[in-house]
C-alpha cells in the first residue's frame, strides 16, 4: 500500500463535494466551501471562496489548500487558474448515479475513508431504491434544469425519475455528457405532452408563470392539472446525498398521481396517494398496491412450514421419514422466532406504524402469527401421540416415562442418572442473593418450586439447566436387539431432582425452554475489524432479549407467570406443548441402522458422463458448456474442478465467493492446497451468513493463514453470489473459467438441496465475472455488464423490463409467457409487473418452494397467475427464470430469489444459459418435471390456502424429484453402456468424380 498521506486542507467548490466531505467525516479538514453550501446546524462554518461558475482564487490560494474539489465542468476556468498556481485540483464531474457513487468511492479512497464512503454509498442507494409502480400508466414527466434555451435534466435527474415511477419524456437524452445536447425545443415538449413537470434553475427561482405562459404550452396534461412543481437546485442538482431529499419530493408527486405501490413509502411520506379516478375507470383498471392483493410475508412462511407438516402427516412416508420432518418443523420455526417475530415484537415495542403490502400493522401479524402457531404446535402433538409415538413401537421402538420402567431398567436409569448425569448438573436457586440465571438461547431447563419442611409456607424457586453435552434420548440396553427403549434426559431427571436439593421438598418441576432475539446488529462503520466485531455479536446472541417461552402442559399458572416476568414476556408469548420439548430431541431415532426399512432407500448422485471422474475438465468446459443438476448429478464433480485447479500448474488463479461451506471442507483444503503452490487465491467470504457465522469464522481464519487473500466484502450488503473463477494459460490464450451456480459450495447439503451448476469458459461472461469480483474486492465500480443479473446495482431493473417485455407482446397480441422457480417471492414491484403482464393475456407459472406474497387466480388481476410449492425428500433451493420472448426464450439461473434483500441489499448473480442445448434441457425437461408434479406439488388459491395437486384422471402420478433421479440414473446407465460398446465408425465414400 501507499505510504503517501491523504489531503489535510480540502477546498470544495460545490455544494455537492462539501456535503460528502461531510458525511466522511473530514469537515474538520475542509478550509472553503462554496457560497452555496448550507451546512446542518450547529456545524462550524467554512470561508466561502466561490460560487457557481466564478471563484476568488486569491482567497482560495490564501487558504493553502493541498487538494480542491469541482464537481461540474461549468468550474472549469476556476480549476485551470488553480492548476496553473500549483494546486491540486479533483473534478467529479458525474452525469448518472453510478458515476456519483463512483465519485464518492473514489474521494474517500483519496482521503483514507473508504469505509465510510461505502457506507454512504450504501445509504444512498437505500435511499433511492426504485418504488413499485400500479396497474395505471406510469405519468410523463418532463424536468426542466434551465429556461433559456430550455434544457432538460441532467442523467441522474432522468434516472430518478424513473426510479420514483414516472418516464422522463426526454429519457432519450439521459446519457448525454454535454448540457448543449440536452437542449430541447417548446415545440418538442408540446409534442410529448408531460403530465408533470419539475423545474430546478440552477439556482434561480423558478417562475410559474414564464412557464404556463409560453406559447402552446397552456394545452399540456401537466399545465392543465396544475401538476407544476419547484425543487429546490441543491436537492436534485447536486451530485451527491443531497438528492435524496429531490427524490423523495419526486415520489411524492408522481405517487399522488399514479397510486404508489408501496406501502412504506405511504408511511414514510406521511400523506395519503390514492389516484382519483372515475368509479368506471376504478372498476376497470384495479389499484394492483390495493392491500387485498397480497398475502402476508409471516403468514406465508408459516403455510410453508404447514406444508413440511403435511410431509410428516403424510402416512404413504416412510415411518422415519415423517420423524424427520416433524423435527424440521420445530427447527424451522426456532428460526422463524428468533428472527421474524424478534423483529415485529421490536416494531410493537416502537409503536411503528409501518405496515407491509398486505397491510397489516405489526400487532395484528403478530395475534395472527399467534393463532396459526398455536394450531400448527396442537397438529404437532396430535400426530406424535396418536400416530408417529404408536407406529414406532409397532416397529420396537419404545420411549419411556422413567415411572413405568420394569424395575431392572429403572435400576440401569437410576445408575447412568448418578454416574453420567448428576455430576454435571448444578442447581441454581432464585431468590434476592441468587438473580436468576443468564439462560442461553435455545436452552433446554427446569423450573422448580420447593419448600423448606421447617417453613413450609415460604415458597422458593430454582432452575436446573439441561447441560447441552448430555445427550437429550438416552438408550436403555436391552436383550432383544430388535428392540430399542429410550428415556428423554428431561424425564429422567425430574424424575430424580430430588437429589440435587437435599433437605429440601420439591412440590413441582417443569421443563421450559427459552428462545431469545438472534439477529446480529452490526455497525459496519464503526467496526474497524468485522471479523472481530461478528465474533463479538455472535457470543450476545446467546443472551438476546426473550422472545418465547415454550413451557410443559400443566405448569402452574404462579410458575408460568413467575418466568413471564422474569423475561419481560406477556401470556402472548408462552406456548405450553403437550409431549417432548424439542422434537429435534428425537432426530437419532431416524438414524438407527436396523431400521433402514422405515428410511428412505439411500441415493447416491451419478457422475456427469460429461464430466467424468479424473477426467480433464478444462478441456471439457473449454469445448462446451456444462450443467449439473444437483443432488442428481453429483457435486463431487465441482469439488473435483476446484481440486484440478489447484493441482494445475496452467493456473494463475482461482477467485470464489464463499456464502456457506461444511466444516471439513474440500472446498477450503482446494483453496489453501491453490495457495501454497503460489496461486494467486482470493476468496470473499460472508462472515454474516445467518447461524453460520462461526463457521465461516473459523474457516476464514485457515484460509488467511494459508496466504489467501480473504476479503468480507462490500459495506452494507451480504455476500450471497455463488461464483468460481479459474484463469488459465492455454495454449492458445488466458482464459477464464467459470462455475456459476443456484446453490452453496457446501457439499453436505449438496446431497439434499436441488441445485443448478453451470459451467463455461464463455469469454464475455469470464470478462464480467472478473470485472465483479474487481468490484467486490478492489476499488472498481460496478460499470454495468450485458448478460449478468447483478444486485444490488442493475438486476431488479432487468427483471422488471424482462416481465414487462412479456406485457408488451401480449398487448400487441402475441404470445407471453414467463415461467419462475423461487424459495421466496416477496418484492412488490415485481409481483405487481407480473399482475400487469397477467392482466395482458400473458401464462404465468411460478414456483415457489416457501413464501409468496403473490395471489394468484383473482379475477382481473391475476388470472393467468398459477402457483405452486413442492414440498419433497429434498430441498427445493435452484431459482430459474424464464421468459418466453417472442419464441427466442431467455432462461437465466441463479441466486437470488425476488425479496427486497436479495434485490437490494446483497451481492446477487443470476444468469444466462447461453447453450443452446442446455437451454433446451431446462425448458423441454427440468421445468415441465415440476409443472407436472401432482404428487408433491401444492397449488395456492386466491384465498391464501394451499391445496395437493391433482393428478389428470387416467395418467400416472408425476413426480418431480423421483423423475430428476430416473433421469440421471438412465444418463449414467447410458454412459456406461456406451463406453463398454465397441465404437462404430462411419464409412464415408469418396465423391464421384
Amino acid at each position: 500500500m501507499s505510504n503517501t498521506p491523504s489531503p489535510q486542507r480540502l477546498i470544495a467548490l460545490g455544494a455537492d463535494g462539501a456535503d460528502i466531505l461531510y458525511r466522511l467525516g473530514v469537515w474538520p479538514q475542509v478550509v472553503g466551501v462554496t457560497t452555496f453550501y448550507k451546512p446542518p446546524p450547529h456545524v462550524e462554518e467554512k470561508p466561502r471562496v466561490c460560487g457557481f461558475s466564478s471563484g476568488n482564487i486569491e482567497a482560495i490560494l490564501k487558504l493553502q489548500p493541498d487538494l480542491v474539489i469541482t464537481s461540474t465542468d461549468v468550474q472549469h476556468r476556476i480549476a485551470a487558474d488553480l492548476i496553473k498556481a500549483g494546486v491540486t485540483v479533483l473534478a467529479l464531474n458525474s452525469r448518472s448515479l453510478e458515476e456519483i457513487y463512483v465519485a464518492i468511492r473514489n474521494l474517500g479512497q483519496l482521503l483514507g475513508k473508504y469505509s465510510q464512503a461505502e457506507h454512504v454509498v450504501a445509504q444512498m442507494m437505500r435511499d433511492l431504491e426504485p418504488v413499485a409502480v400500479n396497474g395505471a400508466p406510469r405519468p410523463r414527466v418532463y424536468f426542466e434544469e434551465w429556461p433559456d434555451p430550455l434544457t432538460t435534466g441532467i442523467g441522474w435527474v432522468s434516472e430518478l425519475v424513473e426510479r420514483a415511477g414516472g418516464i422522463d419524456i426526454f429519457d432519450d437524452r439521459r446519457h448525454e455528457k454535454k448540457a448543449a445536447a440536452r437542449m430541447v425545443t417548446p415545440e418538442e415538449v408540446i409534442e410529448r405532452d408531460p403530465e408533470i413537470i419539475f423545474a430546478s434553475w440552477c439556482g434561480k427561482p423558478v417562475e410559474m408563470g414564464e412557464i404556463t405562459s409560453r406559447a402552446g404550452w397552456n394545452q399540456l396534461s401537466a399545465v392543465r392539472s396544475g401538476r407544476l412543481f419547484e425543487i429546490p437546485s441543491d436537492n436534485i442538482l447536486q451530485s451527491g446525498p443531497g438528492l435524496v431529499r429531490g427524490y423523495e419530493l419526486l415520489k411524492r408527486e408522481i405517487g399522488r398521481m399514479a397510486a404508489p405501490s408501496r406501502k412504506r413509502y405511504q408511511s414514510r411520506v406521511g400523506r395519503p396517494v390514492r389516484a382519483k379516478v372515475s368509479s368506471s375507470t376504478a372498476m376497470s383498471t384495479p389499484d394492483l398496491s390495493d392491500a387485498k392483493f397480497f398475502i402476508n410475508r409471516e403468514l406465508s412462511w408459516l403455510a410453508f412450514n404447514r406444508r413440511v407438516l403435511e410431509e410428516a402427516q403424510d402416512p404413504t412416508q416412510p415411518l422415519l421419514e415423517r420423524v424427520r420432518f416433524l423435527g424440521i418443523v420445530t427447527s424451522n420455526l426456532d428460526e422463524f422466532f428468533e428472527v421474524r417475530v424478534a423483529g415485529i415484537k421490536q416494531q410493537i415495542e416502537h409503536e411503528s406504524n409501518d405496515s407491509g403490502p398486505d397491510g397489516m400493522s405489526a400487532r395484528q401479524t403478530f395475534n395472527a402469527i399467534r393463532q396459526d402457531v398455536l394450531k400448527l404446535i396442537d397438529d404437532q402433538y396430535q400426530l406424535w401421540h396418536h400416530e408417529l409415538l404408536p407406529d414406532l413401537g409397532k416397529h420396537g421402538v419404545y420411549l419411556h416415562d422413567f415411572k413405568t420402567l420394569n424395575k431392572q431398567d429403572h435400576a440401569w436409569a437410576t445408575a447412568y442418572f448418578r454416574d453420567e448425569v448428576f455430576p454435571v448438573l448444578t442447581p441454581l436457586a432464585v431468590d434476592a442473593s441468587h438473580p436468576f440465571p443468564q439462560l442461553q438461547n435455545k436452552s433446554h431447563n427446569l423450573f422448580l418450586r420447593l419448600k423448606r419442611p421447617e417453613r413450609p409456607t415460604e415458597i422458593l424457586h430454582a432452575v436446573v439447566a439441561i447441560p447441552r453435552v448430555l445427550p437429550r434420548l438416552v438408550r436403555i440396553p436391552h436383550p432383544n436387539a430388535e428392540e430399542w427403549h429410550y428415556i428423554l434426559i428431561q424425564n429422567l431427571i425430574q424424575n430424580h431432582i430430588h437429589d440435587l436439593f437435599p433437605g429440601l421438598t420439591v412440590e413441582q418441576v417443569y421443563g421450559f425452554r427459552l428462545t431469545r432475539n438472534s439477529d446480529l446488529y452490526i455497525d459496519e462503520e464503526e467496526a474497524e475489524n468485522l471479523l472481530r466485531t461478528i465474533e463479538d455479536e455472535l457470543r450476545k446472541r446467546a443472551r438476546g432479549n426473550a422472545v418465547r417461552l415454550e413451557i410443559e402442559h400443566g405448569c402452574p399458572p404462579d410458575m408460568r407467570r413467575a418466568l413471564l416476568d422474569i423475561f419481560k414476556l406477556s401470556d402472548d408469548d408462552l406456548y405450553p406443548v403437550n409431549g417432548p420439548l424439542n422434537f429435534l430431541h428425537l432426530m437419532p431415532l431416524t438414524s438407527i441402522d436396523a431400521l433402514a426399512s422405515l428410511r428412505d432407500k439411500p441415493y447416491v448422485p451419478v457422475t456427469s458422463h460429461v464430466l467424468p471422474a479424473g477426467g480433464d475438465y478444462f478441456d471439457v468446459v473449454r469445448h462446451k458448456d456444462v450443467l449439473l443438476h444437483h443432488p442428481y448429478q453429483s457435486f463431487a464433480s465441482v469439488v473435483e474442478f476446484l481440486q484440478h485447479a489447484a493441482c494445475d500448474p496452467a493456473v494463475l488463479a482461482i477467485k470464489m465467493t464463499l456464502y456457506r461451506t461444511s466444516g471439513d471442507s474440500p472446498i477450503v483444503h482446494s483453496l489453501i492446497h491453490a495457495a501454497e503452490q503460489g496461486k494467486q487465491v482470493t476468496v470473499l467470504v460472508e462472515l454474516r451468513a445467518r447461524f453460520d457465522e462461526a463457521n465461516n469464522i473459523l474457516w476464514a481464519r485457515q484460509l488467511e493463514e494459508a496466504g489467501v487473500h480473504v476479503v468480507y466484502g462490500l459495506v452494507g450488503l451480504k455476500t450471497h453470489c455463488k461464483v468460481l473463477m479459474i484463469v488459465r494459460r492455454d495454449e492458445d490464450r488466458l482464459r477464464h473459467y467459470l462455475h456459476l451456480g443456484t446453490g452453496n459450495y457446501h457439499p453436505s447439503t449438496a446431497r439434499f438441496y436441488t441445485d443448478l451448476s453451470l459451467f463455461t469458459a464463455n469469454q464475455e461472461l469470464g470478462e464480467e465475472v472478473a470485472m465483479l469480483f474487481n468490484t467486490l474486492t478492489g476499488l472498481s465500480e460496478f460499470t454495468g455488464v450485458k448478460n449478468l443479473l447483478v444486485a444490488p446495482f442493475q438486476m431488479h431493473d432487468m427483471f422488471l423490463k424482462l416481465i414487462q417485455h412479456e406485457r408488451d407482446l401480449a398487448r400487441q397480441g402475441k404470445e407471453g409467457r414467463i415461467i419462475v422457480k423461487l424459495n421466496s417471492l416477496v418484492e412488490e414491484s415485481l409481483i405487481i409487473a407480473l399482475y400487469e403482464a397477467s392482466q395482458a393475456g400473458v401464462k404465468i407459472d411460478l414456483i415457489v418452494r416457501g413464501i409468496c406474497c403473490l395471489r394468484p387466480g383473482v379475477p382481473g388481476v391475476s388470472d393467468n397467475i398459477r402457483v405452486i410449492s413442492i414440498v419433497g425428500r429434498f430441498l427445493e433451493h435452484s431459482r430459474v427464470f424464464y421468459f418466453g420472448n417472442g419464441g427466442k426464450p431467455k432462461v437465466y439461473l441463479g441466486s437470488a430469489d425476488w425479496m427486497p434483500r436479495n434485490l437490494y441489499r446483497r451481492v446477487e448473480v443470476v444468469f444466462p444459459v447461453l447453450d443452446a442445448g442446455l437451454r433446451k434441457r431446462i425448458t423441454d425437461v427440468i421445468i415441465p418435471a415440476y409443472l407436472s408434479d401432482c404428487v408433491k406439488a401444492r397449488v395456492l388459491g386466491s384465498d391464501g390456502v394451499y391445496t395437493r395437486s391433482v393428478c389428470p384422471e387416467g395418467s400416472e402420478p408425476a413426480q418431480a424429484q423421483l423423475t430428476f433421479r430416473n433421469l440421471a440414473r438412465k444418463s449414467a446407465s447410458h454412459s456406461l453402456a456406451a463406453k463398454t460398446e465397441k465404437p462404430v465408425y462411419e464409412v464415408r465414400k469418396a465423391p464421384a468424380k
